[in-house]
């Protein structure tokens, strides 16, 4: 017991060690029925563990931190908890790769049969090798046989996210267990690790609407990104080796007459990723246009920066190529130029979602030490009307480049700022524009406010900085998923300092319960004055993508003008949205009867407006290459 509840003189649990890095696993928590404490921990004088009230289900709290010691003691302290005590210390030589907690905690019960784990990390030299995960993460019964599972990692390799194919048994006892088998790109094994929990009973949806899978045998196998049905009532589906595949649709909504349309990848003279995939409002059926994103591939190491474009491509079969932008910048790994969308009403404008190069704002090892560029974690705007007369355009910000979003009359600017590696977005006919957004996994660093302010400050929307004041943080813990519901200049959350923005999401700024908050933060955070809040928080992990709105179908009415959002990691799902009359989510639809348990993993989806059919794109990170389409229809 470090804080007993009466007053007394402040004490520290020490232990003497020579100086020098170490894997540090604490765990906290009371295995009587007590549930009076509020148990905290803190290592060297950082938070390992946050205050918290135990709960009958789930009464310990267990992490894993890389900890430098330099006096000889290893020094954990309760400031911050009342009557915490301890359970054990793990004390590991070296900074090694290691999981830094498990959702569920070890020792959960009644956790929902529908659930899956993750398992925040830490890296101290690179991500984890995604080949490694099957080997080396496993989910078994009582009985030790290995529950079959999507094990996969976020776009940095800096989570363990572990889903079951099929629901998990009530009332059962599972082991979540890591070995030495699971690496990083550099090869270090991981620290081994094992959890425990126990599952209660599922839970309904209360939805009366159903939909089914069908399997499309004459779909090819590729890595498929995004899916959009042409004005020729033909299925379009990007991938990220740079085809974009063809499909007739039939009567039933099976498909046919697949065409490989390589024009990317002749124009390129090689691969590229791509991403957004959006036939222009002016299109038609004899006269095709489209445009797309597309970046750099990932091939294993870092991918060049500047290398994201936007590109029209037009023609019966989209043989010609035309470049519009380039120069966007491009992260190490899989934040990069993504979805375009057209605003209904609007000519000649398109919308760019631009992914960001840190996890949480200022340069870490995940994310290859790259600082964040002018137009990264934004939602750009592309005035058509503007373009030069010759093509293409560079924005290239820094580093060689001199573009200028904040210039008068230039084509490309930024609409809003502060969305960290958004995947897609929906003009929804309330009005409102929705973008899911992906939040940072733990272990990123946030930025300090310097002193005295950039002159770059006067470039905001509200013409300048007014605080507040906060130092960067190492080591974040990790950040909810959001909906955001975005508005023109506003900034929705991911610090970048080339725009004077500091602040991660909501803050900190009361000592209860408060929207986006950063408990990292010290008590009395403001966020950024010019911040957009959040329309719904989906919670860790969850990777929400793809977005559409459905529409009025027959047989599916309860679902009109909601949103279907994909889930890719901790879901494997379509979550069901229903806006109110404010535009936030007001109630949220999961375990929908053929919107789950999707596999391989769910990136994107578009809906057939003419039955409500929808076409979702699946896809595997292991091996490359791997994914298909499905057909979910409705019953």
């Amino acid at each position: 017991n470090v804080s007993g509840p009466a007053e007394r003189t402040p004490a520290a649990w020490e232990y003497k060690i020579a100086d020098g890095t170490y894997t540090v696993t604490v765990s906290t928590g009371d295995a009587s029925g007590s549930l009076d404490s509020e148990h905290a921990l803190n290592i060297e004088g950082k938070e390992a563990i946050a205050p918290y009230m135990p709960a009958a289900t789930n009464k310990f709290r267990t992490v894993t931190l890389p900890v430098l010691v330099t006096d000889g003691r290893l020094t954990i302290d309760a400031v911050g908890g009342t009557n915490t005590k301890i359970n054990y210390v793990i004390i590991a030589p070296g900074n090694l790769p290691s999981l830094r907690e498990t959702k569920p905690e070890n020792g959960q019960t009644m956790v929902d049969p529908d659930s899956g784990v993750t398992a925040e990390v830490n890296l101290p030299a690179s991500a984890i090798d995604t080949n490694s995960l099957t080997k080396g993460v496993s989910l078994t019964g009582p009985d030790n046989v290995k529950v079959p599972a999507i094990i996969n990692t976020s776009g940095g390799g800096d989570v363990v996210v572990l889903k079951p194919n099929a629901r998990l048994k009530s009332n059962t006892a599972y082991t979540f267990r890591v070995t030495s088998d699971l690496k990083d790109t550099e090869g270090n094994s991981f620290e081994p690790y094992y959890s425990t929990f126990v599952t209660g009973s599922p839970t309904s949806s209360g939805s009366t609407v159903a939909f089914e899978k069908v399997t499309l045998a004459n779909v090819p196998n590729k890595p498929y990104t995004s899916v959009e049905i042409g004005p020729d009532g033909r299925l379009y589906a990007a991938t990220m080796s740079g085809e974009i595949m063809r499909f007739d649709i039939q009567s039933d909504g099976t498909l046919t007459n697949v065409k490989t349309i390589d024009s990317v990848i002749k124009a390129e003279s090689g691969p590229r990723t791509i991403i957004g995939l959006k036939f222009d409002p002016s299109s038609t059926a004899d006269n095709l246009v489209l445009w797309i994103t597309n970046n750099e591939v990932y091939r294993g190491v870092p991918a060049p920066e500047w290398t994201g474009k936007i590109t029209q491509l037009s023609g019966a079969n989209l043989e010609k190529v035309q470049d519009y932008v380039v120069g966007l910048p491009r992260s190490v790994r899989d934040h990069m130029t993504n979805s375009i969308s057209f605003r209904p009403g609007e000519k000649g404008a398109m919308y760019v979602l631009q992914g960001s190069d840190t996890s949480t704002g200022a340069p870490d090892t995940q994310w290859g030490n790259r600082e964040e560029k002018l137009l990264t974690g934004s939602l750009l705007r592309i005035d058509l009307n503007k373009m030069p007369a010759t093509l293409p355009l560079n924005v290239q910000t820094s580093e060689g480049g001199s573009y200028n979003p904040y210039a008068p009359g230039v084509p490309v600017t930024l609409y809003a700022t502060g969305i960290r590696n958004a995947f897609d977005m929906v003009w929804h006919t309330n009005g409102h524009l929705y973008v899911p957004a992906n939040g940072g996994a733990a272990g990123g660093n946030t930025p300090s406010v310097p002193a005295p302010l950039p002159s770059t400050c006067a470039n905001r929307p509200d013409g300048g900085y007014t605080g507040p004041v906060v130092n960067g943080k190492i080591g974040m813990k990790v950040q909810n998923d959001f909906l955001f519901k975005v508005e023109k200049n506003k900034y929705y959350g991911h610090p970048n300092p080339t725009r004077c923005e500091w602040v991660l999401n909501g803050g900190n700024p009361t000592a209860g319960k408060d929207p986006a908050e950063v408990i990292d933060y010290p008590v009395g955070t403001q966020p950024d004055p010019n911040w957009g809040g959040v329309a719904y928080d989906f919670g860790t992990h969850y990777s929400p993508n793809g977005v559409i709105e459905e529409y009025s179908l027959p047989g599916n009415n309860l679902l009109k003008n909601r949103l279907m959002v994909v889930r890719y990691s901790e879901g494997k799902d379509i979550i069901v949205l229903k806006p109110g009359p404010d535009g936030n989510i007001v109630e949220a639809q999961t375990g929908i009867t053929g919107l789950t348990n999707f596999n391989p993993s769910p990136l994107d989806l578009t809906e057939d407006r003419s039955n409500g059919n929808l076409y979702v794109a699946l896809l595997d990170e292991k091996p490359p290459g791997a994914g298909t389409l499905m057909l979910v229809r409705p019953k």
